[in-house]
């Protein structure tokens, strides 16, 4: 029999994609400090990538949240061809047989990337919820009928309600992330010029291909860019380094990497870019960049006119010509002037004590 709706689960098994740091894994991270403080929680990982740094098991250890890792089915692009079906089905049948065994009351699946463990979670009675981080667009669209054993969707945007199945999206509650953010900074003097970045994994649709041609078309100078990230563990990437090596304005690019202080790198910038190419569901930097009081620039599309409303400058996605046009025409002016509205759309919309009242009539209750 299934939990009834108003039950507080005592039991809860957590399914995530990934062991890193990232928009998914830090908005994981709130949502498990909001959990009933008597439900025996444990979160599972996937072994099937390496992460090298362990990042998210490493916040859980020092959070005290139980944790393990498993050979979870986590639906990647790399394994949707034939001869990659049978592994991971493989590995789906014996995660499935544990969680059979182990009966929670709640199966909490973080990402559509883990959704197969949703028709699981119903054969065993226990309320599923599927937090989706996500566009079930393309080649995602394999998700959608497994959509329909979620008894409740957590979307993190409006944007990404739009394309979900008709029949399911009575399920869905949209909660925008949220965080408990330090104020912002001084801005910076601008002695040196106009400082920006860009943070995010080096994945092809993050856009850092098109920001670096359109930096070089907008032969400028007095303006100056740092690359924070690095390529992901698994997908397509940009190669970043090597496209900058061959630039024009390679002089004018730092590429910092991967970092565990990106605020100090927002402290140290005026604008922060976010040039993703396809639709970002809710990017964190870009939340992230209003509460450091930072101007924000970013493409036109997905959750981000949701997080900049009119305190920020959207740009044509994907448009090389567009980004180039943005570059060339920002001034100081504009950078002190939605700096200066930045931190109050942060307190307004994004703030983590909104999101914790939203969270958790959402996943536990």
């Amino acid at each position: 029999m299934s939990r009834r709706r108003g039950q507080k689960p005592t039991r809860i098994v957590v399914i995530h994609p990934s062991d890193e740091m990232y928009g998914a894994d830090k908005v994981l991270l709130e949502a498990l400090r909001t959990a009933p403080a008597d439900a025996k929680l444990e979160v599972w990982l996937p072994t099937d990538v390496d992460y090298p740094r362990r990042e998210l098991s490493a916040a859980l250890k020092e959070r005290g949240i139980a944790f393990r890792h498993l050979p979870l089915a986590i639906l990647r692009r790399a394994y949707m061809r034939p001869k990659q079906l049978p592994r991971l089905f493989a590995r789906f049948l014996s995660s499935a047989r544990l969680l059979i065994k182990m009966r929670p009351d709640l199966v909490y699946v973080n990402t559509a990337a883990a959704a197969p463990y949703l028709p699981v979670a119903r054969l065993i009675g226990a309320r599923a919820v599927l937090h989706l981080h996500e566009y079930l667009t393309g080649g995602t669209k394999v998700v959608a009928p497994l959509l329909h054993f979620a008894h409740t969707i957590v979307a993190v945007s409006k944007a990404i309600v739009e394309p979900l199945p008709s029949r399911v999206k009575s399920r869905v509650k949209v909660v925008r992330n949220g965080f408990d953010i330090p104020q912002p900074s001084e801005l910076p003097s601008f002695d040196d010029g106009i400082r920006c970045v860009v943070a995010s994994r080096w994945n092809a649709w993050k856009g850092h291909a098109v920001l670096l041609e359109a930096w070089d078309a907008a032969d400028r100078d007095g303006i100056y860019l740092d690359v924070l990230g690095a390529a992901p563990e698994s997908g397509e990437a940009t190669d970043v380094p090597g496209i900058v090596a061959g630039m024009k304005r390679h002089a004018q690019i730092t590429i910092s990497g991967q970092t565990d202080d990106t605020r100090a790198s927002l402290d140290r910038a005026h604008v922060v870019l976010v040039p993703s190419v396809q639709p970002d569901p809710l990017p964190t930097i870009a939340i992230e960049a209003l509460a450091a009081g930072r101007c924000l620039v970013g493409s036109d599309l997905g959750g981000m006119p949701e997080i900049a409303g009119a305190d920020g400058i959207l740009v044509h996605a994907g448009n090389v010509d567009s980004w180039r046009d943005a570059l060339r025409q920002l001034t100081e002016d504009d950078v002190r002037r939605f700096a200066g509205r930045a931190r109050a759309r942060f307190d307004s919309e994004f703030t983590r004590e909104r999101f914790d009242a939203e969270i958790r009539g959402a996943l536990w209750t």
